[in-house]
């Protein structure tokens, strides 16, 4: 592997143990996520360990072609990597911040959610997650990805349980280890989806209590793959809505 290639995928590796020490640190990198959601997790932790204020990130050509925006003089770009036959490969992003317009660019509008769509949004939750419409829509996004984590942990149990040795979930039965990942899953990825639709999340006090228990790098990224599935599926359909 390049040198600089090398470089970053120890950058990605130390931002993986740094934002799982703490749940101050972990809900500061899940801010980031909920806004980079179309990015998988290895990307987010590259993004955030390098800008992790930036809200709306794509390449050069795409910002000067598609979006007919030109990217200021002298930014630095985002590194993220990407497999090639020669191994990892370098590659660069910008945020919408490093980039102007022009005379005929398109704006770059975030959706946002009101409450001209929150019953849209309901009926969805409860036509594609089986949960059913409540008071209010924090609950419902509670109820709705239970299940799909639990598949989530069904279909790849076996990956999961081989990812905590060395963890402190090392030695622990098959059940202790779903129960854990079942917790800190869904106070992750309910974070993200709460973030990202306005609604001033806090992390659950049972994934809070079983997130030091992924500290270590595959439990992490086991952990960290998981909720950037799980989220980014919901809110790409929140999207669509």
């Amino acid at each position: 592997m390049p040198m600089k290639a090398q470089a970053y995928k120890q950058l990605a590796d130390e931002t993986a143990m740094r934002v799982t020490e703490d749940v101050q640190s972990w809900t500061a990198f899940l801010t980031t996520a909920s806004r980079l959601y179309k990015y998988n997790y290895h990307d987010q932790l590259l993004i955030y360990a390098q800008r992790p204020e930036a809200t709306a990130c794509a390449e050069y050509d795409v910002w000067n072609d598609t979006m007919r925006r030109y990217v200021r003089r002298g930014t630095k770009g985002i590194a993220l990597l990407d497999p090639s036959d020669n191994g990892m490969r370098v590659r660069y992003v910008f945020d919408v911040t490093d980039t102007g317009e022009r005379a005929h660019s398109r704006s770059v509008d975030l959706w946002q959610l009101d409450d001209r769509y929150e019953y849209a949004v309901q009926d969805m939750l409860a036509a594609q997650y089986d949960a059913p419409v409540m008071d209010d829509l924090s609950s419902q996004l509670d109820v709705a990805v239970v299940e799909t984590i639990t598949q989530y942990w069904l279909a790849h149990k076996a990956d999961i349980i081989d990812s905590v040795d060395g963890s402190a979930l090392s030695g622990y039965d098959d059940g202790e280890i779903g129960a854990s990942f079942l917790d800190a899953a869904l106070g992750g990825t309910t974070y993200i989806l709460k973030q990202r639709c306005g609604l001033n999340p806090e992390l659950s006090g049972d994934a809070a209590q079983e997130l030091s228990k992924w500290h270590a790098p595959a439990a992490a990224a086991a952990l960290g793959r998981a909720i950037n599935v799980m989220s980014g599926q919901v809110l790409r359909q929140i999207e669509a809505t």
